[in-house]
């Protein structure tokens, strides 16, 4: 892809994000139910994601994730990822400014281990200048799900991106 650079947050242009939020949209709703998947003639045991009811839950499955030895290897030590509710609910959201990951509650959707991590990858991600769902970030999600739900759901995850033509890092 063509580097494009946004001129006012010079943070490359996102043009992969709605193939990235499709491809986890179908990842996600398969660790729903988790359980054998035939993968092109392999048998995969997915998990089950965990869902949250809390605040405090989830801010204790980020620092977690956060601290996870794979992923202090990968990125180094990290700053603190605070988690809070947002008001609306129509989407979850990280703020690089102040590190927060924002998760609407009332409806329930967000409350899953699937967009947590998505919002997890955001934060480890966002030293760079790279676009927010592009190479860095899709590694960075890749390393968060293996670490988190194992290999064979960052495998699965992998070929949906791939399959969506969003590069992944070797």
């Amino acid at each position: 892809y063509p580097r494009r650079v946004d001129p006012l947050t010079r943070r490359e242009r996102d043009s992969r994000r709605s193939a990235a939020y499709e491809v986890e949209d179908r990842w996600s709703a398969l660790l729903d139910n988790g359980g054998v998947l035939d993968f092109f003639g392999s048998r995969l045991t997915l998990p089950v994601q965990r869902r949250f009811g809390t605040i405090a839950a989830m801010q204790l499955y980020v620092d977690w994730v956060l601290t996870h030895p794979d992923v202090l290897q990968q990125f180094g030590a990290l700053p603190p990822a605070i988690v809070r509710e947002r008001a609306g609910q129509t989407r979850a959201h990280y703020d690089p400014a102040s590190s927060t990951i924002a998760i609407p509650l009332e409806s329930g959707w967000a409350a899953r281990e699937s967009v947590l991590l998505h919002e997890v990858a955001h934060h480890v991600m966002a030293r760079d200048n790279a676009a927010w769902h592009g190479t860095s970030y899709t590694s960075a999600m890749l390393t968060v799900v293996n670490c988190a739900l194992g290999p064979e759901a960052a495998l699965v995850l992998r070929t949906g991106y791939e399959d969506a033509g969003i590069r992944t890092a070797p």
